[in-house]
């Protein structure tokens, strides 16, 4: 990343800190915080921001919404959001490297599920999603289902939001932890928050997570730097400072190609596929990467917001924010074998330089209409998005199969830089390319809450949006230049019910639509012949009950949902070779998550997931029919377990936890099936004056087993990290 443009940042931040701490006068609100001790999920009487704007908590809320709390990630001991997001309820993480860290839920995946960064929105998470260090976030909130009506285009299998710890002027203190684990893999991470002056305040937190990898020649760093001020700047008027800073540096491991039975030294079963390919597992955690592979992102992202409370009824909020990141792949990304023992690559170089400006304005109201309590709130959403790329990718050509082949069992790597100057890799129209997207969108959106006695709620919202992609793209091969501009202005709504005959319970039930973009939901990649058809369009109907008994040591969740997407890419039955977007996918489930605390010593908790995922209707080339189909990444069931146990009159603490991921497959065409897997955690934690030490072990029956597709859907699968034992001490001073 050009480091002037985080200097920017920080340079735009800090006089605003200055100038607020100087004119703030008076004294900070207090923020009071309650949670229940050995805090789990769900927990209902959270209030989240995923859903709803209106501050709305998740009994509440006419939808499925988790909370993953700091304690409960690291209770869990999740390092990373997709160790973190594996508990929750349906979800399933993976992404092979060009795609780090996305999800999969309610029977979508990738583009079609929207990560949130303090509620808002960068981009498609297969383009901006970076793995990242859990020890900066407070908490992560999880809807399900379609979100376009809070979040715009994209959201249709639920949105995710990942909140960044917060000053307090109540809680000062620093805190640290460090640790150190398998595949030489140590983390090192300190936050401090400090009161300023007598009504701001100031909270810094810095991580950095460095590791070996479990795959060869698979070094990774990552580093998060985020700073948040608060300032009461009057009794009315709070203004909120952010900055984020992230870094990453990775040799990725791609994954791993299926190879023929016949030729595997030691075959498994973690693989089935069509073609009798099968996963060896002497080959398993090889990486068949370039030598000097690259993968690095580096961004910063800074936010202000200020809040008017104008009177006791009306509140007016803005938030204006600029991201800015860089990043770089120059990598051998797909492989497939090719007898008697050979491997044959691809070349892949990639840059991106990412830009959005954007602006949030909108006015609450809470009140009452026709004498009955109302919360109220409409606002003006404006985002300019600048993205430029250089592309080069290998043709596929004889010539370049020849360069790139390797023998699988002896390979001799190579160098990107010295393949990557043979001019005959990257011949043919679309091999070397540079384009620029701008893509400025405005929108306009409401949301309502009408309590229609004290035991019906109604709530409802819509959204509307304008956008307009104008690209400019020149080919380097042909010399040609082209250029294509597009408006869309989709529309989302909902309108949801919440029935609480008491406190403890609530019933609801909700319809809600979304769109996305035709193909891979991602507007800063759409060519301009699928940019001239409609949006996708997806709806939802989902009805569920929340509940919490025992005195509030039961909480327990169930939904159950049905979720339809129309307008998808596929090929006209009578004309094979052209495209068309009259295809159907649709989803539906039912999804169960508990927690119990059975004694003041002992914990459960858990969830159940189920889902029939299709394709309704799919032609792909060829003429080949994927009706009836699973999606890719999707897995039928999907199962977490927990427990956790205070030894009492002693400081130790102790846990466990299961996780079963059903069969997946790895492409539209089914024929490589990733077959199902559980695997098992445990860990003991040892109190001491200052903190806790805990020793973890991952994985520990280790447990062999594909977590993911592969770039080469059809030929490569990710393989799941194996056991390993970590030591870690994490305390507060």
């Amino acid at each position: 990343m050009k480091l002037k443009k985080f200097h920017h940042a920080l340079l735009w931040a800090l006089p605003c800190i200055t100038a607020s701490s100087a004119i703030a006068q008076q004294t900070l609100e207090t923020v009071v915080v309650t949670a229940r001790s050995q805090n789990q999920t769900p927990a209902l009487n959270e209030t989240e921001g995923a859903a709803s704007r209106l501050g709305l908590t998740v009994k509440e809320t006419p939808a499925s919404i988790e909370v993953i709390t700091q304690e409960v990630i690291e209770r869990r001991g999740a390092r990373t959001f997709e160790e973190a997001l594996r508990g929750a309820v349906g979800v399933t993480t993976g992404g092979n490297p060009t795609s780090p860290s996305i999800s999969s839920t309610r029977g979508f995946s990738s583009g079609f599920v929207t990560y949130l960064y303090d509620g808002s929105r960068i981009s498609v998470p297969t383009m901006s999603s970076r793995t990242q260090d859990t020890w900066n976030y407070e908490r992560i909130e999880i809807l399900k289902g379609p979100a376009s009506v809070i979040y715009g285009e994209g959201a249709i299998g639920g949105a995710i939001n990942f909140v960044t710890k917060r000053p307090n002027r109540d809680d000062p203190g620093v805190e640290g932890m460090v640790s150190y684990g398998g595949f030489n893999t140590w983390r090192a991470a300190v936050g401090a928050g400090v009161p300023v002056g007598e009504s701001s305040a100031l909270r810094l937190d810095y991580s950095h997570h460095e590791t070996d990898g479990y795959a060869e020649r698979n070094k990774q760093k990552y580093d998060g730097l985020t700073m948040a001020f608060s300032s009461a700047l009057s009794r009315d008027v709070m203004l909120d400072l952010s900055l984020d800073y992230l870094k990453d540096d990775i040799q990725s491991y791609q994954g791993t190609p299926l190879v023929p039975r016949s030729f595997a030294a030691e075959p498994t079963d973690v693989v089935t596929d069509s073609s009798d390919r099968v996963v060896d597992r002497s080959l398993t955690f090889k990486n068949y990467n370039v030598d000097n592979a690259v993968m690095t992102a580096e961004s910063a992202w800074a936010r202000a917001k200020l809040s008017w409370l104008i009177t006791p009824e009306w509140r007016l909020r803005n938030e204006l924010s600029y991201y800015n990141a860089d990043r770089v792949w120059r990598n051998s990304e797909s492989y497939a074998f090719v007898a008697p023992a050979q491997l044959t690559r691809d070349l892949v170089g990639v840059t991106h330089d990412h830009e959005i400006w954007g602006n949030r304005l909108d006015l609450s109201h809470t009140g009452k209409l026709a004498d009955m309590r109302n919360r109220f709130l409409v606002g003006l959403e404006y985002t300019k998005t600048d993205f430029s790329t250089e592309r080069r990718f290998s043709n596929g050509s004889a010539a370049a199969n020849a360069a790139l082949t390797i023998d699988i069992l002896n390979p001799i790597y190579g160098d990107y830089d010295i393949l990557s100057n043979n001019a005959a890799l990257y011949t043919g129209a679309g091999n070397r390319t540079n384009f620029q997207t701008e893509i400025p969108t405005t929108a306009v959106f409401a949301e309502d809450a009408l309590s229609l006695s004290d035991k019906w709620t109604l709530v409802a919202g819509f959204r509307q949006d304008q956008l307009k992609i104008d690209r400019h793209t020149v080919d380097l091969n042909t010399n040609a230049t082209s250029a294509y501009s597009q408006k869309y202005r989709p529309r989302s709504a909902r309108l949801g019910a919440v029935y609480a005959p008491n406190k403890q319970t609530s019933f609801y039930s909700q319809y809600t639509n979304a769109t996305a973009p035709v193909g891979t939901a991602n507007l800063l990649l759409l060519t301009a012949a699928n940019s001239a058809f409609a949006l996708s369009k997806g709806e939802q109907l989902e009805v569920g009950v929340k509940q919490s008994l025992l005195d509030g040591r039961f909480d327990y969740t169930v939904a159950a949902y049905k979720i339809e997407l129309d307008n998808i890419l596929s090929r006209d039955f009578a004309v094979p070779t052209l495209t068309v977007n009259n295809g159907k996918q649709s989803s539906r489930g039912l999804e169960l998550d508990a927690a119990w605390r059975v004694t003041r010593q002992l914990s459960i908790s858990g969830n159940l997931a189920r889902v029939d995922a299709k394709f309704d209707q799919l032609i792909e080339a060829g003429n080949i029919s994927r009706s009836g189909n699973t999606p890719p990444n999707v897995p039928r069931t999907v199962a977490n377990l927990w427990f956790d146990y205070k030894v009492a009159d002693m400081p130790l603490k102790f846990g466990a936890g299961l996780n079963h991921t059903g069969y997946r497959y790895a492409n539209n065409a089914n024929s490589v099936k990733l077959d199902g897997y559980t695997t098992a955690d445990a860990y003991a934690s040892w109190d001491i004056k200052s903190g806790a030490i805990t020793l973890r072990v991952r994985n520990v029956t280790d447990e062999l087993y594909a977590s993911w597709s592969g770039v080469n859907a059809n030929n490569q699968v990710i393989i799941g990290a194996p056991r390993s034992v970590e030591v870690a001490y994490r305390g507060a001073f």
